[in-house]
Protein backbone atom coordinates (compact mmCIF):
# COMPACT_ATOMS: atom_id res chain seq x y z
CA UNK A 1 0.00 0.00 0.00
CA UNK A 2 1.39 3.33 -1.40
CA UNK A 3 -0.77 6.20 0.27
CA UNK A 4 -0.87 10.19 0.00
CA UNK A 5 -1.18 12.42 2.63
CA UNK A 6 -5.19 12.10 2.10
CA UNK A 7 -6.18 15.19 2.80
CA UNK A 8 -8.88 15.22 0.23
CA UNK A 9 -11.42 18.29 -0.39
CA UNK A 10 -15.16 17.92 0.44
CA UNK A 11 -16.53 16.70 -2.95
CA UNK A 12 -13.43 14.37 -3.88
CA UNK A 13 -11.23 16.75 -5.18
CA UNK A 14 -8.11 16.58 -4.13
CA UNK A 15 -5.29 19.10 -3.53
CA UNK A 16 -2.62 19.39 -5.92
CA UNK A 17 0.06 17.35 -4.93
CA UNK A 18 3.72 17.41 -6.13
CA UNK A 19 4.22 14.42 -8.34
CA UNK A 20 8.27 13.36 -7.49
CA UNK A 21 8.17 12.30 -3.08
CA UNK A 22 10.47 10.41 -1.72
CA UNK A 23 8.50 6.41 -0.68
CA UNK A 24 10.20 5.11 2.39
CA UNK A 25 10.14 1.09 3.27
CA UNK A 26 10.31 0.59 6.98
CA UNK A 27 13.76 -0.47 6.41
CA UNK A 28 14.64 2.69 4.87
CA UNK A 29 12.54 4.83 7.95
CA UNK A 30 14.70 3.52 10.21
CA UNK A 31 18.06 4.13 8.64
CA UNK A 32 17.07 7.62 7.73
CA UNK A 33 16.07 7.83 12.03
CA UNK A 34 18.96 6.30 13.33
CA UNK A 35 21.17 8.86 11.18
CA UNK A 36 18.51 11.36 12.18
CA UNK A 37 17.25 10.96 15.94
CA UNK A 38 18.55 13.26 18.73
CA UNK A 39 18.66 10.52 21.46
CA UNK A 40 20.80 7.93 18.85
CA UNK A 41 22.89 11.00 18.44
CA UNK A 42 23.47 12.34 21.76
CA UNK A 43 24.38 8.71 22.91
CA UNK A 44 27.26 8.47 20.11
CA UNK A 45 28.26 11.56 21.56
CA UNK A 46 28.43 9.78 25.22
CA UNK A 47 30.50 6.74 23.57
CA UNK A 48 32.96 9.23 22.45
CA UNK A 49 33.14 10.87 25.64
CA UNK A 50 33.39 7.42 27.77
CA UNK A 51 36.85 6.51 25.32
CA UNK A 52 38.39 9.91 26.03
CA UNK A 53 37.96 8.63 29.74
CA UNK A 54 39.74 5.69 29.57
CA UNK A 55 42.58 7.53 27.48
CA UNK A 56 43.06 9.70 30.94
CA UNK A 57 42.64 6.43 33.52
CA UNK A 58 45.10 4.90 31.54
CA UNK A 59 47.65 7.88 31.75
CA UNK A 60 47.87 6.54 35.65
CA UNK A 61 49.92 4.06 34.50
CA UNK A 62 52.36 5.86 32.42
CA UNK A 63 55.57 7.58 33.73
CA UNK A 64 54.70 11.64 34.00
CA UNK A 65 57.27 14.02 32.52
CA UNK A 66 57.17 17.77 33.96
CA UNK A 67 59.51 20.88 34.30
CA UNK A 68 60.14 23.66 36.12
CA UNK A 69 61.91 27.18 35.32
CA UNK A 70 62.22 29.83 37.64
CA UNK A 71 63.90 33.36 36.95
CA UNK A 72 64.51 36.30 39.58
CA UNK A 73 65.87 39.56 38.99
CA UNK A 74 66.70 40.99 42.11
CA UNK A 75 67.15 44.79 43.18
CA UNK A 76 70.73 45.64 44.16
CA UNK A 77 70.56 46.17 47.62
CA UNK A 78 68.53 43.34 48.56
CA UNK A 79 70.97 40.82 46.20
CA UNK A 80 73.45 42.43 48.34
CA UNK A 81 72.31 42.21 51.66
CA UNK A 82 72.34 45.80 51.90
CA UNK A 83 76.15 46.05 51.05
CA UNK A 84 77.25 43.21 53.23
CA UNK A 85 77.92 41.03 50.26
CA UNK A 86 78.76 43.05 47.71
CA UNK A 87 79.57 39.90 45.35
CA UNK A 88 76.42 38.58 45.04
CA UNK A 89 74.92 38.71 41.10
CA UNK A 90 71.33 40.43 41.10
CA UNK A 91 69.42 37.45 39.59
CA UNK A 92 68.40 34.11 40.03
CA UNK A 93 67.35 31.09 38.17
CA UNK A 94 67.08 27.01 38.37
CA UNK A 95 65.71 24.40 35.74
CA UNK A 96 64.62 20.99 36.81
CA UNK A 97 62.92 18.04 34.67
CA UNK A 98 61.25 15.40 36.77
CA UNK A 99 60.81 11.97 35.24
CA UNK A 100 57.60 10.26 37.43
CA UNK A 101 56.32 6.84 38.06
CA UNK A 102 53.74 6.23 40.55
CA UNK A 103 54.35 2.64 42.05
CA UNK A 104 51.52 2.80 44.72
CA UNK A 105 48.22 4.55 45.00
CA UNK A 106 46.17 2.77 47.09
CA UNK A 107 44.44 0.97 44.04
CA UNK A 108 43.39 4.60 43.18
CA UNK A 109 44.92 4.40 39.59
CA UNK A 110 43.70 0.80 38.99
CA UNK A 111 40.20 1.93 40.10
CA UNK A 112 39.77 5.14 37.67
CA UNK A 113 41.05 2.58 35.04
CA UNK A 114 38.18 -0.22 36.21
CA UNK A 115 36.04 2.89 36.48
CA UNK A 116 36.25 4.00 33.26
CA UNK A 117 35.96 0.64 31.15
CA UNK A 118 32.95 0.30 33.09
CA UNK A 119 31.54 3.43 31.91
CA UNK A 120 32.37 2.79 28.40
CA UNK A 121 30.46 -0.36 28.83
CA UNK A 122 27.84 1.66 30.27
CA UNK A 123 27.61 4.06 27.43
CA UNK A 124 27.56 1.57 25.26
CA UNK A 125 24.18 0.07 26.83
CA UNK A 126 22.88 3.53 26.89
CA UNK A 127 23.72 3.54 23.10
CA UNK A 128 21.71 0.19 22.50
CA UNK A 129 18.95 1.48 24.55
CA UNK A 130 18.41 4.81 22.60
CA UNK A 131 18.61 2.78 19.59
CA UNK A 132 15.86 -0.08 20.65
CA UNK A 133 13.56 2.97 21.77
CA UNK A 134 14.31 4.58 18.10
CA UNK A 135 13.41 1.77 16.16
CA UNK A 136 10.03 0.92 18.45
CA UNK A 137 8.73 4.73 17.65
CA UNK A 138 9.68 4.50 14.13
CA UNK A 139 7.96 0.90 13.82
CA UNK A 140 4.66 2.83 15.81
CA UNK A 141 4.54 5.79 13.99
CA UNK A 142 4.92 3.72 10.24
CA UNK A 143 2.22 1.36 11.63
CA UNK A 144 -0.16 4.23 12.48
CA UNK A 145 0.28 5.59 9.04
CA UNK A 146 -0.79 1.89 7.56
CA UNK A 147 -3.47 2.13 9.44
CA UNK A 148 -4.75 5.36 9.26
CA UNK A 149 -4.15 5.33 5.66
CA UNK A 150 -6.77 2.20 5.59
CA UNK A 151 -9.28 3.61 7.98
CA UNK A 152 -9.37 6.85 5.37
CA UNK A 153 -10.06 4.38 2.28
CA UNK A 154 -12.97 2.92 4.31
CA UNK A 155 -14.42 5.46 5.67
CA UNK A 156 -14.28 6.93 1.83
CA UNK A 157 -15.58 3.91 0.58
CA UNK A 158 -18.66 4.29 3.22
CA UNK A 159 -19.37 7.70 2.39
CA UNK A 160 -19.41 6.97 -1.03
CA UNK A 161 -22.05 4.41 -0.86
CA UNK A 162 -24.18 6.39 1.45
CA UNK A 163 -23.81 9.66 -1.32
CA UNK A 164 -25.21 7.62 -3.61
CA UNK A 165 -27.71 6.22 -1.07
CA UNK A 166 -28.77 9.42 -0.50
CA UNK A 167 -29.06 10.24 -3.85
CA UNK A 168 -31.33 7.52 -4.94
CA UNK A 169 -33.76 8.64 -1.84
CA UNK A 170 -33.98 12.09 -3.29
CA UNK A 171 -34.85 10.97 -6.41
CA UNK A 172 -36.99 8.86 -5.51
CA UNK A 173 -38.92 11.68 -3.28
CA UNK A 174 -39.18 13.56 -6.27
CA UNK A 175 -40.54 11.91 -8.31
CA UNK A 176 -43.39 10.44 -5.77
CA UNK A 177 -41.85 7.00 -5.19
CA UNK A 178 -40.04 8.06 -1.79
CA UNK A 179 -40.51 9.26 1.57
CA UNK A 180 -39.41 12.61 3.47
CA UNK A 181 -38.17 9.79 6.14
CA UNK A 182 -35.51 7.95 4.16
CA UNK A 183 -33.88 10.99 3.04
CA UNK A 184 -33.82 12.51 5.99
CA UNK A 185 -32.50 9.65 7.46
CA UNK A 186 -29.91 9.29 4.55
CA UNK A 187 -28.34 12.38 5.04
CA UNK A 188 -27.61 12.37 8.55
CA UNK A 189 -26.38 9.12 8.22
CA UNK A 190 -24.08 10.36 5.35
CA UNK A 191 -23.27 13.55 7.70
CA UNK A 192 -21.76 11.31 10.32
CA UNK A 193 -19.82 9.21 7.93
CA UNK A 194 -18.20 12.73 6.11
CA UNK A 195 -17.05 13.12 9.92
CA UNK A 196 -15.94 10.20 10.90
CA UNK A 197 -13.53 10.41 7.52
CA UNK A 198 -12.63 14.20 8.04
CA UNK A 199 -11.24 12.64 11.61
CA UNK A 200 -9.11 9.61 10.15
CA UNK A 201 -7.80 12.23 7.42
CA UNK A 202 -6.33 14.74 10.75
CA UNK A 203 -5.18 11.16 12.13
CA UNK A 204 -3.56 10.53 8.94
CA UNK A 205 -2.03 14.18 8.94
CA UNK A 206 -1.06 14.08 12.47
CA UNK A 207 0.91 10.34 12.13
CA UNK A 208 2.61 11.44 8.85
CA UNK A 209 3.73 15.02 11.36
CA UNK A 210 5.10 12.21 13.88
CA UNK A 211 7.21 9.90 11.60
CA UNK A 212 8.56 13.09 9.75
CA UNK A 213 9.07 14.47 13.05
CA UNK A 214 11.23 10.79 13.64
CA UNK A 215 13.05 10.94 10.34
CA UNK A 216 14.05 14.72 10.64
CA UNK A 217 11.81 15.61 7.36
CA UNK A 218 10.00 18.78 8.20
CA UNK A 219 6.46 19.31 6.56
CA UNK A 220 5.51 22.84 5.43
CA UNK A 221 2.67 24.30 7.47
CA UNK A 222 1.41 25.89 4.55
CA UNK A 223 0.78 22.32 2.60
CA UNK A 224 -1.71 19.86 2.94
CA UNK A 225 0.37 16.68 2.26
CA UNK A 226 3.28 15.14 3.70
CA UNK A 227 6.95 15.78 1.69
CA UNK A 228 7.04 11.91 1.50
CA UNK A 229 5.06 8.55 1.12
CA UNK A 230 5.10 5.20 2.88
CA UNK A 231 5.32 1.66 1.01
CA UNK A 232 4.48 -1.26 3.18
CA UNK A 233 1.13 -3.22 4.74
CA UNK A 234 -0.23 -3.98 8.25
CA UNK A 235 0.69 -7.85 7.30
CA UNK A 236 -0.21 -10.38 10.38
CA UNK A 237 2.08 -13.59 10.41
CA UNK A 238 0.88 -15.99 13.38
CA UNK A 239 4.04 -16.18 15.55
CA UNK A 240 4.52 -18.79 17.74
CA UNK A 241 6.60 -16.99 21.25
CA UNK A 242 6.45 -18.33 25.03
CA UNK A 243 6.17 -16.29 27.71
CA UNK A 244 8.80 -18.02 29.38
CA UNK A 245 11.42 -17.47 26.74
CA UNK A 246 10.90 -13.81 25.81
CA UNK A 247 11.45 -13.12 30.08
CA UNK A 248 14.31 -14.72 30.06
CA UNK A 249 15.76 -13.59 27.00
CA UNK A 250 14.33 -9.83 28.17
CA UNK A 251 16.33 -10.04 31.69
CA UNK A 252 19.63 -11.35 29.46
CA UNK A 253 19.88 -9.33 26.91
CA UNK A 254 18.06 -6.00 27.99
CA UNK A 255 20.36 -3.14 27.80
CA UNK A 256 19.00 -0.73 30.43
CA UNK A 257 19.36 -3.85 32.80
CA UNK A 258 22.77 -4.66 32.45
CA UNK A 259 23.78 -0.91 32.76
CA UNK A 260 22.22 -0.86 36.45
CA UNK A 261 24.65 -3.53 36.50
CA UNK A 262 27.53 -1.80 35.02
CA UNK A 263 26.25 0.94 37.88
CA UNK A 264 26.79 -1.20 40.81
CA UNK A 265 30.11 -2.23 39.83
CA UNK A 266 30.92 1.06 39.33
CA UNK A 267 30.48 2.49 42.48
CA UNK A 268 32.15 -0.61 44.12
CA UNK A 269 34.80 1.02 42.18
CA UNK A 270 34.89 4.16 43.65
CA UNK A 271 34.73 3.26 47.09
CA UNK A 272 38.39 1.56 46.17
CA UNK A 273 38.97 4.79 44.86
CA UNK A 274 37.33 6.72 47.98
CA UNK A 275 39.64 4.88 50.31
CA UNK A 276 43.19 5.12 48.51
CA UNK A 277 42.91 9.32 50.08
CA UNK A 278 43.97 8.14 53.39
CA UNK A 279 46.44 5.40 51.62
CA UNK A 280 50.20 6.29 51.09
CA UNK A 281 51.13 7.36 47.98
CA UNK A 282 54.44 6.08 46.81
CA UNK A 283 56.54 7.54 43.09
CA UNK A 284 59.98 6.68 41.97
CA UNK A 285 61.31 9.84 40.32
CA UNK A 286 64.68 10.39 38.22
CA UNK A 287 65.36 14.20 36.78
CA UNK A 288 68.11 16.87 35.65
CA UNK A 289 68.53 20.39 38.05
CA UNK A 290 70.38 23.29 36.86
CA UNK A 291 70.95 26.08 39.52
CA UNK A 292 72.49 29.44 39.00
CA UNK A 293 75.39 30.25 41.42
CA UNK A 294 74.94 33.43 43.10
CA UNK A 295 78.30 34.58 44.03
CA UNK A 296 79.96 35.76 41.32
CA UNK A 297 83.41 35.87 42.70
CA UNK A 298 83.14 31.96 41.87
CA UNK A 299 84.39 30.07 38.59
CA UNK A 300 80.78 28.48 37.83
CA UNK A 301 77.58 30.05 37.24
CA UNK A 302 75.65 27.46 37.78
CA UNK A 303 75.53 24.19 38.49
CA UNK A 304 73.82 20.71 37.32
CA UNK A 305 73.31 17.11 37.49
CA UNK A 306 70.74 14.52 37.51
CA UNK A 307 68.74 13.21 40.39
CA UNK A 308 67.06 9.86 41.36
CA UNK A 309 64.51 8.89 44.17
CA UNK A 310 61.68 8.16 46.12
CA UNK A 311 59.03 10.74 47.22
CA UNK A 312 55.93 9.48 49.69
CA UNK A 313 53.23 11.20 50.57
CA UNK A 314 50.58 10.19 53.20
CA UNK A 315 47.79 12.27 54.17
CA UNK A 316 47.64 10.86 57.85
CA UNK A 317 44.43 12.97 58.67
CA UNK A 318 41.83 14.92 56.03
CA UNK A 319 39.21 15.83 58.78
CA UNK A 320 36.98 12.64 58.14
CA UNK A 321 36.80 13.84 54.15
CA UNK A 322 37.27 10.50 53.53
CA UNK A 323 34.76 8.46 55.28
CA UNK A 324 32.11 10.87 54.08
CA UNK A 325 33.18 10.24 50.56
CA UNK A 326 33.00 6.55 51.55
CA UNK A 327 29.61 6.85 53.30
CA UNK A 328 28.06 8.31 50.09
CA UNK A 329 29.51 5.96 48.10
CA UNK A 330 27.92 3.08 49.98
CA UNK A 331 24.42 4.81 49.56
CA UNK A 332 24.97 4.98 46.00
CA UNK A 333 25.83 1.48 45.83
CA UNK A 334 22.61 0.53 47.87
CA UNK A 335 20.63 2.97 45.51
CA UNK A 336 22.11 1.28 42.44
CA UNK A 337 21.13 -2.03 44.01
CA UNK A 338 17.09 -0.83 44.16
CA UNK A 339 17.33 0.53 40.85
CA UNK A 340 18.03 -2.53 39.52
CA UNK A 341 16.01 -4.39 41.11
CA UNK A 342 12.82 -1.80 40.14
CA UNK A 343 14.02 -1.77 36.45
CA UNK A 344 14.19 -5.66 36.29
CA UNK A 345 10.12 -5.76 37.93
CA UNK A 346 9.55 -3.32 35.03
CA UNK A 347 11.33 -5.20 32.09
CA UNK A 348 9.26 -8.20 33.53
CA UNK A 349 5.97 -6.30 33.52
CA UNK A 350 6.45 -4.34 29.99
CA UNK A 351 7.03 -8.18 28.18
CA UNK A 352 3.82 -9.66 30.23
CA UNK A 353 2.11 -6.61 28.88
CA UNK A 354 3.15 -6.60 25.16
CA UNK A 355 3.00 -10.43 25.53
CA UNK A 356 -0.90 -10.31 26.64
CA UNK A 357 -1.57 -7.46 23.74
CA UNK A 358 0.04 -9.67 21.20
CA UNK A 359 -2.13 -12.67 21.96
CA UNK A 360 -5.24 -10.19 22.29
CA UNK A 361 -5.11 -8.47 18.89
CA UNK A 362 -4.51 -12.45 17.34
CA UNK A 363 -7.24 -13.35 18.30
CA UNK A 364 -9.09 -10.19 17.23
CA UNK A 365 -7.73 -10.03 13.65
CA UNK A 366 -9.16 -14.30 13.75
CA UNK A 367 -12.49 -12.80 15.06
CA UNK A 368 -12.50 -9.64 12.67
CA UNK A 369 -11.24 -11.01 9.12
CA UNK A 370 -14.23 -13.69 9.56
CA UNK A 371 -16.45 -10.72 10.61
CA UNK A 372 -15.79 -8.52 7.79
CA UNK A 373 -16.30 -11.74 5.33
CA UNK A 374 -19.95 -11.93 6.68
CA UNK A 375 -20.71 -7.68 6.93
CA UNK A 376 -19.71 -8.13 3.36
CA UNK A 377 -21.80 -10.67 2.38
CA UNK A 378 -24.72 -9.10 4.59
CA UNK A 379 -24.30 -5.58 2.48
CA UNK A 380 -24.80 -7.48 -0.90
CA UNK A 381 -27.45 -9.38 0.33
CA UNK A 382 -29.16 -6.10 1.55
CA UNK A 383 -28.51 -4.17 -1.07
CA UNK A 384 -30.32 -7.02 -3.56
CA UNK A 385 -33.34 -7.25 -1.17
CA UNK A 386 -33.38 -3.42 -0.83
CA UNK A 387 -33.75 -3.20 -4.72
CA UNK A 388 -36.61 -5.31 -4.72
CA UNK A 389 -38.27 -4.21 -2.15
CA UNK A 390 -37.70 -6.69 0.49
CA UNK A 391 -36.22 -4.98 3.40
CA UNK A 392 -36.16 -0.47 4.09
CA UNK A 393 -33.45 1.69 3.82
CA UNK A 394 -33.00 1.29 7.73
CA UNK A 395 -31.54 -2.42 7.53
CA UNK A 396 -29.56 -1.77 4.37
CA UNK A 397 -27.66 1.65 6.05
CA UNK A 398 -27.35 -0.44 9.15
CA UNK A 399 -25.24 -3.26 7.06
CA UNK A 400 -23.12 -0.42 5.74
CA UNK A 401 -22.48 0.56 9.37
CA UNK A 402 -21.70 -2.67 10.16
CA UNK A 403 -18.93 -3.60 7.67
CA UNK A 404 -17.53 -0.10 8.49
CA UNK A 405 -17.25 -1.14 12.18
CA UNK A 406 -16.07 -4.70 11.26
CA UNK A 407 -13.00 -3.60 8.89
CA UNK A 408 -11.97 -0.70 11.66
CA UNK A 409 -11.74 -3.26 14.09
CA UNK A 410 -9.66 -5.35 11.50
CA UNK A 411 -7.90 -2.74 10.71
CA UNK A 412 -6.72 -1.76 14.61
CA UNK A 413 -6.36 -5.14 15.33
CA UNK A 414 -4.00 -5.59 12.75
CA UNK A 415 -2.16 -2.33 14.07
CA UNK A 416 -2.26 -3.00 17.52
CA UNK A 417 -0.49 -6.82 16.55
CA UNK A 418 2.50 -4.96 14.68
CA UNK A 419 2.76 -2.60 17.72
CA UNK A 420 2.48 -5.28 19.88
CA UNK A 421 5.32 -7.32 18.61
CA UNK A 422 7.27 -4.24 18.26
CA UNK A 423 7.01 -3.23 22.01
CA UNK A 424 7.54 -7.15 22.54
CA UNK A 425 10.82 -6.91 20.75
CA UNK A 426 11.75 -3.60 22.39
CA UNK A 427 11.07 -5.39 25.58
CA UNK A 428 13.24 -8.13 24.99
CA UNK A 429 16.26 -6.35 24.03
CA UNK A 430 16.51 -8.06 21.17
CA UNK A 431 17.98 -7.50 17.68
CA UNK A 432 15.77 -6.03 15.11
CA UNK A 433 16.15 -7.78 11.57
CA UNK A 434 13.59 -6.77 8.95
CA UNK A 435 12.78 -9.96 6.66
CA UNK A 436 10.57 -8.25 4.13
CA UNK A 437 10.67 -4.80 3.51
CA UNK A 438 7.57 -4.74 2.10
CA UNK A 439 5.89 -7.26 5.44
CA UNK A 440 6.90 -5.13 8.56
CA UNK A 441 4.48 -7.99 10.25
CA UNK A 442 7.17 -10.51 9.19
CA UNK A 443 9.92 -9.55 11.60
CA UNK A 444 11.29 -11.96 14.27
CA UNK A 445 12.20 -11.38 17.36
Amino acid sequence: MACVFCARAQGGVSPAVPAQRPCYTLAECLDRALDKNADVLIARKHLEEAAGAIIVARAGFIPSLTSYANYEYLQSDYANLAGTSTNNRPYIWNVNVRLTETIYAGGAVRGRMAIARLESESRTLDYEAAVDQAILDVRTAFYEILRNQAEVDVHEQAAGFLTQQAENERAKLEVGNGQKLNVLRAEVDLALEQSALVDARNRLRNSYLRLGELLGVPCSVDEDHAPFDVDGELRHDAMSLSLDACLATALARRPDLMERDREIEIQQKQLIVDRSAILPQVDLYTGYDAVSEPDRTLNREYYDGYVAGVAVNWNIFDGLATKGRMNATRARIEEAEISYDAIRASIEADVLRAYHDLQKAEETIQTQSANVDLAKQSLELATENFNVGLIGQLELLQSQLDLTRAQTAELSARFEYNAALARLQRAMGSDFQITDERAPGRDQP
